[in-house]
């Protein structure tokens, strides 16, 4: 049952850091970034200067959403045994590691046009940019690490 469960952990903690980064780069940075202005306010000025709000956040939850069913696909071929646990748990670590690169991209068209449209500077001006790249990093670290332990246990000895 522990094994069962522990296939799901990666599809939650993958969910969860798509929702965070669709948050992020959709609502979040764009009210930070125009700290005088209301959301609804900002998603108008953004029409009005010819972006496509809904558009860009339907695109970036479909972006997020790749993440996700890539995990929920892992845990799948893990359930049904036609993958061992230890992939699909290296799978999911590899799935969030990429998250940093898709944050990054995702990010950067809507980005410029907040920062276009309303005179301010570009970049992430809210914390859980960071803590996403942080997230990230930890999952390539770990990554690392297992990757690194697996391939020297199955090394003979130099000696």
């Amino acid at each position: 049952m522990g094994n069962r469960i522990s296939l799901w952990v990666g599809p939650v903690i993958v969910g969860v850091y798509a929702a965070v980064m669709v948050l992020t780069i959709a609502v979040w940075d764009p009210e930070a970034a125009v700290p005088g202005l209301r959301y609804q306010q900002i998603v108008a000025g953004l029409g009005d200067a010819g972006v496509d709000v809904v558009g860009s956040v339907i695109g970036l939850i479909v972006w997020g959403s790749v993440g996700l069913v890539l995990a929920l696909v892992l845990s799948i071929l893990g359930l049904a045994a036609r993958v061992e646990r230890v992939p699909v748990i290296m799978g999911h670590l590899l799935v969030i590691a990429g998250g940093a690169p898709a944050y990054f991209l995702g990010s950067f068209s809507l980005g410029i046009d907040v920062a276009d449209t309303f005179a301010v500077s570009g970049g992430v001006h809210v914390p859980t940019g960071a803590t996403l790249y942080a997230v990230s990093g930890v999952a390539l670290l770990v990554l690392a690490v297992v990757g690194i332990r697996r391939a020297a246990n199955r090394q003979p000895a130099l000696v």
